[in-house]
C-alpha cells in the first residue's frame, strides 16, 4: 500500500494551520485578560466610589484598608482641592493599585507641602521610600496640596 505524499502534506498543513489558529486565538484571549495589570486592580475600587469618583480622607482610608485586604497597595495617587475657601482644608483623592509583593510595607498621605515634607522624613526613617509625588496648585487661590505614597 502507498500513501500518496502530496496529498499528507497538503493534510498536515491544514491541519497545523487549524492548531496554529487555536493557539493564536488562545494567546490573544489569554493576552486581553492579563494586559494593564494596574487597570484590573484600578477598577476593583468601583464597588467603594468608582474609578472617577474622588475620595476624601475618611473613604480613602477605609478604601485602602478594604485593598490591603485583598493584597493590593497604591501604585499611584491623584490629589487636588475639594474646596478653595481660604482657611477650610478639604482634599480629595484617587489611587491606582498593584499587587503587593512579598512583606512590603507603605504609607500613603495628602496635605501641604510642609507636612507632606515631614511625612517624607518620617518615612525614610523606617525604611520606606517616596515611589510617587504629585503636587497641585490651585489657581485662584494659590494655595498648595500634594500627596505621596511610600513603599519599602
Amino acid at each position: 500500500m502507498r500513501i500518496d505524499q502530496a496529498s499528507s502534506k497538503r493534510a498536515g498543513i491544514h491541519w497545523a494551520g487549524r492548531t496554529g489558529a487555536a493557539i493564536g486565538a488562545l494567546l490573544l484571549l489569554g493576552g486581553c485578560m492579563s494586559m494593564g495589570g494596574r487597570d484590573a486592580y484600578q477598577t476593583s475600587a468601583i464597588a467603594y466610589r468608582g474609578p472617577d469618583q474622588w475620595l476624601t480622607t475618611d473613604n480613602a482610608n477605609a478604601v485602602v484598608n478594604a485593598m490591603a485586604a485583598k493584597g493590593l497597595i497604591p501604585e499611584t495617587i491623584d490629589c487636588r482641592f475639594a474646596d478653595t475657601t481660604p482657611g477650610q482644608v478639604a482634599y480629595v483623592s484617587k489611587f491606582a493599585w498593584k499587587r503587593a509583593p512579598a512583606n512590603t510595607r507603605y504609607h500613603w498621605g495628602i496635605g501641604d507641602p510642609t507636612y507632606l515634607a515631614s511625612k517624607e522624613v518620617k518615612a525614610n526613617r523606617v525604611g520606606l521610600r517616596r515611589v510617587f509625588a504629585k503636587v497641585v496648585r490651585d489657581p485662584a487661590s494659590g494655595q498648595k496640596v500634594g500627596c505621596s505614597v511610600w513603599v519599602s
